[in-house]
């Protein structure tokens, strides 16, 4: 069956050896190659291909090749690869008649392709002779265009095609800029001559053209366009720079009077009226909120803002020198850019103000308060005195002290150690502080010594308050300074009012009060001092 077959095919092994080899393939490779492998014989390798398809798997694969006939003649392969009964079936169609066909194809087109070249240049070289004027007017920067007195384009140059969307085809010069008539405004609406040169200014798809329409003196006219989107632009630049400068200017301002604010404002409620509107005015904004983590409940506000922040809505946490939150700041979105970055411009400093009071307040505090007990100290007490005498004097506002100190100190302190006496003094400040009213001031002048100022009150409400302290606070009251061990904890108290005493002696009276009602106490607690 092979033999019948007119193309060559060999039949192969699984080895690539070649069993079988009809005469079309031994003629074609000029011997018999039985016993030869299809990798020698076809690729002169030494190994079977790499590209093989016999190696891949696949039942029926095609592979192109060249090879040297018995006399030396080139042949174009295309191999065909398949399985069959009796091993690997290696068809191989020989296409050199179908490769010369493609070349000799190729060769034509390459000559017409040269010819073509040839032809061209010569155009171009003839073009070259001809052009002339022609070609002076298309070397023109700008576009240049000649009309006639109905404003019909005689002659166009390369700027004005390149420049203008439909300079290539159009047959008016009106219909360059994109009009279907006449410009309104055109100087030749008359026809020419003119008289004197005229200039008009357009602009058309982004860019801007200055027009200037010349007289030939031979019933015709000349357009000569300039490209001046570039100076204008540069003008249009120099006048936004200008009012970047300016707006710049406004937000340094602005700045410069918020600080000026945060040196002198009462409180950051007051900075924060003035800086909201200062940043409405910076953005372009409508709208904008501000709460203060130490302020009132409800946000500060301007326009008609959210009365709580939204996701869709620009937000900024204002924080601290400490990098802790001190705020927060919401907005609707302004005419102006760069919303975020003015928001932090303005609000970084208001935020280090906070910080800033903060920490001023703290440090007050601190030089104000006791350092166990957290009341006044003796320092601020007098100061507060100072301030009722002044009310007093001046307004006729009454005010009255209560002095208290405490008990067996001592007693605690030796028996049970500082800590004890310590957590006495605490409690017995405690207790007073919750006892009193939120207008009075408590104060630690001394190791057990207190002294409460009720603003407003007379001598007899004094008295009323020591009656309380005694009787309702203090009866009964301990503290553990042992497991299942109490210490008594008791004041000796006096108290006095400018009703019935002068303010400059208030201070003194209460005191030797205070110590008559001590006296008293220690008689009959001797043993327990």
């Amino acid at each position: 069956m092979l033999t019948a077959i007119g193309v060559p095919v060999l039949v192969l092994d699984d080895s690539h050896r070649i069993n079988t080899a009809n005469p079309a393939a031994v003629a074609l490779l000029g011997r018999d190659p039985v016993g030869e492998h299809c990798f020698a014989l076809l690729a002169g390798e030494t190994a079977a291909c790499a590209n093989c398809p016999a190696t891949h798997a696949h039942p029926a694969s095609a592979l192109a090749r060249n090879i040297r006939d018995a006399e030396g003649r080139e042949h174009y392969l295309k191999e065909s690869l398949t399985h069959g009964p009796d091993g690997l079936v290696l068809t191989l169609v020989d296409i050199s008649r179908e490769i010369e066909a493609l070349r000799r194809a190729d060769l034509g087109r390459k000559e017409a392709q040269a010819k073509r070249i040839i032809l061209e240049r010569q155009h171009r070289e003839a073009l070259l002779e001809q052009r002339g004027l022609s070609q002076l007017i298309d070397d023109l920067p700008d576009a240049l265009v000649a009309i006639s007195s109905d404003h019909r384009i005689l002659r166009r140059n390369a700027a004005t095609r390149l420049w203008f969307p439909m300079g290539e085809t159009v047959e008016n010069c009106h219909e360059l800029l994109g009009h279907d008539a006449p410009c309104p405004d055109c100087p030749a609406h008359g026809g020419f001559p003119l008289g004197s040169t005229r200039k008009t200014k357009h602009r058309l798809g982004g860019r801007y053209y200055t027009e200037q329409l010349i007289d030939t003196g031979d019933g015709n006219g000349l357009l000569l366009f300039r490209d001046t989107t570039r100076e204008i632009r540069l003008i249009e630049e120099i006048r936004a720079q200008r009012a970047t400068i300016t707006r710049n200017n406004d937000i340094l301002s602005g700045l410069l009077r918020l600080e000026s604010l945060m040196r002198h404002a009462a409180t950051p409620v007051d900075v924060a009226d003035e800086l909201l509107t200062l940043f409405m005015s910076a953005c372009g904004s409508e709208a904008v909120a501000l709460r203060l983590d130490d302020g009132p409940s409800d946000p500060i506000r301007r326009g008609d803002p959210p009365t709580e922040p939204t996701p869709d809505l620009p937000r900024l946490e204002i924080v601290g020198g400490d990098g802790r939150r001190v705020g927060v700041v919401w907005w609707r979105p302004g005419t102006a850019e760069g919303g975020d970055e003015l928001a932090s411009l303005f609000f970084e400093p208001f935020g280090a103000y906070l910080h800033n009071r903060r920490l001023m307040h703290q440090l007050e505090e601190k030089a104000s308060t006791d350092a166990l007990t957290g009341v006044y100290n003796r320092d601020y007490l007098h100061a507060a005195l100072e301030t009722a005498r002044h009310d007093h004097a001046t307004r006729a506002i009454p005010h009255a002290l209560v002095l208290a100190d405490v008990n067996r100190l001592k007693q605690a302190n030796d028996r049970y150690g500082h800590e004890a006496g310590d957590r006495l003094i605490l409690a017995v400040s405690e207790r007073i502080t919750q006892a009193v009213r939120d207008c009075d001031l408590v104060a630690r002048t001394g190791g057990d010594e207190f002294v409460v100022l009720l603003p407003g009150s007379t001598e007899t409400e004094a008295e009323a308050l020591v009656d309380h302290l005694q009787r309702d606070v203090f009866s009964g009251a301990s503290i553990e300074v042992a497991p299942n061990e109490y210490f008594p904890v008791s004041l000796s108290l006096g108290a006095c009012g400018t009703d019935r005493t002068p303010p400059e002696s208030l201070l003194k009276t209460a005191d030797a009060r205070m110590y008559a009602a001590k006296a008293a106490f220690y008689k009959d607690h001797k043993y327990n001092r």
